[in-house]
């Protein structure tokens, strides 16, 4: 029964989506809006509705992708052909059977797709639709036995066959409006999308395209009135786009490129009003292609020009940070956006997740990238390292020997898991001041970490490697000790990224996910950055006690318990919340509230806990545990501190958002700032204690205290949050954080 429950509910959902996903969302909400539109011909939606059931149903039954069939990916393509079958023929067992027929079709036409555009990372749009209408209509010409629908030529007669004289009056009030030509040819085109010809569907469709989303309603109306102006300028006779309302065109082209494959910004924009022209150049041509075969070009137009963009878009040999592409596809135009925004670094970076310092304790950059004696050309992505005392100096005494150094025969650490593919050795020190420049490079090894990714760590002490070509290396195992051979005046560790086996290749431009580094007295988590000349870094290493409490891990089952803070005004009125670890079909890991489903969506890379994504009840506890764990580094330093940028749409109500939404491409006005400070570790003769304390602060132009939390964590994993919020404290409990 449970089972069966399940699988209702799932189909509904994506049912649900396949609606949404017409325009790229999957708002439930405005799904059900559209759901009751393509009702307005019974009959079309009743065909629409059988062909997602179809859909959906033969795909699972196939057994391919429940996440592509609950995001309604599957199944909107279908919904399109049955709506169309179901306005174009009279109604009938034989229609039914047809559009169950064609569903599967389309589903097939898709998958295929999926397929072929999946290896240049396309989406296939609604081009099944376009196929599968096509092959509907050419051999409707041999379907004698079925009636061409008469529907919507004699609309008062069927109006009243509905709902009586006074639904025929109330039509008739509203045909008497008067509106522009341009909004009712902009609304029918609207209402088209659904195959609805009146601009009735048209006006519900962009009330909820507004609540849906800001940015798309934006780009919807600027869309269509660039083509609009555009058809005045070129002298062509509007009346063709008023009779046939293929305007939807122009409006779904504006919104996928203009907001949803694109991160929303003044680019794209710009972008939008050039590509506009260019649709409705396409939209003219393809009528007279289509004409002789009497077909419409329906969407044709939208998906030519939006795939042909895509594509370009990905042949950059430099993709310009003015115009992204989004990485993380959030279904909505401002997710997206935010998100973005609070990771640009992370998503516009050639970023190197899996990595540590390659030393122990505290060196500092000796030179870095575009240096300025070395580290030229093809070579100028590159560090060298050294250590300095409290004066900032590298050596005791006069520094004449290589053993007044202190970085000299210091053990040098493996950066990230991999293989040894090159080393060269047997090249002695140089005494200080000369280099070795017939074997510039010293004593050195190259470490493959994937096929297309290697590091090179060079002028190591002459015998002092701990491994060999062909051995299998883990992140912070020994390498060798720190010298001075090669192109080496003075004792120092060169590291570089490199594309190729051998010592001394060109260099990669390589970001570093995360490191610490010491700003006087402060002590600082960097990320997504590039150390700089004469910033000093510290070696993180990972602390047990974090790891064990928040290095959560898939599988992982635990329970929070409210001690006391009970308010429902903040928090549903529940004692003890279950919660899983978590992975979805494309590897995106996550903890489930199991009371609410909430998901908070995380990564872990270079020992560092960064959520990113936050769905569902936010009276969950889940949600306070994702706002004041919101980024922590899984070891410990006294002092240290992790800040971070929550994207807006987590924090304020929509009501704050409204306004925001529409002018976020240009400007975010509304920020909420975190804040982590390691405070204290105590350490007893049985037990040891880790106090760490999080705030978030938001507001426009004077930030206020959103959150502040004061964590705990003790031996044997248990983790206890004191949370403050609106002047109201929580107190969380849990007293096994490990899997299990």
């Amino acid at each position: 029964m449970k089972e069966l429950k399940q699988n209702i509910l799932f189909l509904g959902e994506a049912t649900l989506n396949s609606y949404a996903q017409v325009f790229f969302s999957r708002n439930k909400a405005f799904a059900v809006l559209l759901l009751v539109v393509s009702f307005f011909d019974p009959w079309a939606g009743t065909a629409g509705l059988i062909s997602i059931l179809t859909a959906n149903l033969v795909a699972g039954k196939m057994g391919f992708s429940s996440y592509y069939i609950k995001d309604g990916s599957y199944g909107f393509n279908s919904l399109l052909v049955g709506l169309g079958i179901g306005l174009y023929f009279q109604p009938g067992l034989e229609i039914a059977v047809l559009v169950i027929l064609s569903s599967i079709l389309t589903l097939f036409i898709c998958l295929f797709l999926q397929g072929v555009l999946a290896k240049y990372a396309l989406p296939f749009l609604s081009v099944p639709f376009l196929l599968g209408i096509w092959m509907i209509m050419l051999a409707s010409s041999d379907l004698t036995s079925l009636g061409i629908s008469e529907r919507g030529i004699y609309q008062a007669n069927e109006i009243f066959s509905l709902g009586g004289q006074k639904l025929v009056n109330v039509y008739h009030f509203i045909q008497n409006w008067e509106i522009h030509e341009s909004v009712s040819i902009f609304l029918k085109s609207l209402g088209a999308i659904f195959f609805q010809s009146n601009w009735l569907a048209g006006l519900l469709i962009l009330i909820g395209l507004l609540f849906y989303s800001r940015i798309a309603f934006t780009f919807a109306i600027l869309g269509f009135y660039i083509a609009y102006f555009f058809y005045i300028l070129i002298d062509v006779n509007i009346s063709g786009l008023g009779y046939t309302f293929i305007g939807f065109n122009f409006i779904l082209t504006s919104i996928a490129l203009g907001a949803f494959y694109l991160i929303p910004s003044p680019y794209s924009y710009l972008w939008i009003i050039l590509l506009l022209p260019i649709v409705v150049l396409t939209t003219l041509s393809s009528v007279h292609w289509f004409a002789p075969y009497r077909l419409s070009v329906y969407a044709l137009p939208f998906n030519a020009v939006t795939l042909l963009f895509l594509y370009i878009l990905k042949l950059r040999y430099q993709p310009s940070e003015k115009l992204q592409e989004v990485q993380v596809q959030h279904n909505s135009p401002e997710k997206n956006l935010y998100y973005f925004k609070s990771n640009a670094q992370r998503l516009s970076a050639n970023v190197f997740t899996d990595f540590q310092l390659p030393f122990i304790g505290e060196w500092s950059v000796s030179q870095a990238h575009e240096g300025e004696y070395t580290h030229k050309n093809e070579w100028r992505h590159a560090w060298d390292f050294v250590i300095l005392n409290d004066e900032d100096e590298q050596y005791k005494n006069d520094g004449d020997f290589v053993e007044d150094y202190y970085c000299y025969n210091k053990t040098i650490l493996c950066p990230a898991d991999g293989e040894i593919v090159n080393i060269l050795d047997g090249i002695p020190d140089n005494k200080i001041g000369q280099v070795n420049l017939n074997q510039n490079w010293g004593n050195s090894l190259v470490i493959r970490h994937n096929h297309s990714l290697f590091s090179q760590l060079s002028h190591f002490k002459e015998n002092s490697f701990k491994v060999k070509k062909g051995d299998l290396v883990k992140k912070g195992e020994v390498l060798g000790l720190c010298g001075n051979s090669g192109r080496s005046p003075y004792p120092h560790l060169h590291f570089q990224f490199q594309a190729t086996p051998y010592t001394g290749s060109a260099t990669l431009d390589i970001t570093l996910s995360h490191y610490i580094e010491r700003l006087g007295k402060d002590v600082i988590l960097k990320s997504y950055t590039k150390p700089t000349t004469n910033t000093k870094l510290l070696r993180g290493e990972i602390h047990p006690l974090l790891s064990q409490a928040l290095g959560f891990q898939t599988g992982q089952k635990f329970t929070l318990t409210v001690e006391s803070g009970l308010d429902s005004k903040l928090i549903i009125l529940e004692k003890n919340w279950d919660f899983k670890v978590k992975s979805d079909a494309i590897g995106n890991t996550y903890i489930q509230c199991l009371q609410t489903n909430s998901k908070a969506f995380f990564r872990v890379e270079a020992n560092v806990l960064q959520f990113h994504n936050y769905l569902g009840n936010k009276r969950s506890l889940l949600y306070y545990l994702y706002l004041s764990c919101y980024k922590v580094y899984l070891g410990y330093y006294q002092d240290l501190n992790v800040t971070a940028e929550i994207p807006p749409n987590q924090v304020f109500s929509a009501r704050k958002l409204f306004l925001q939404d529409f002018i976020a491409p240009f400007y975010i006005y509304l920020q909420s700032n975190y804040q982590l400070k390691y405070q204290n570790k105590k350490e007893g003769i049985n037990s040891e204690k880790i106090e760490l304390s999080s705030k978030i602060e938001c507001g426009y132009s004077t930030k206020r205290e959103h959150l502040t939390s004061e964590i705990k964590i003790e031996d044997g994993a248990s983790l206890q949050i004191k949370i403050i919020r609106n002047g109201k404290l929580i107190e969380i409990k849990c007293g096994n954080m490990q899997a299990y």
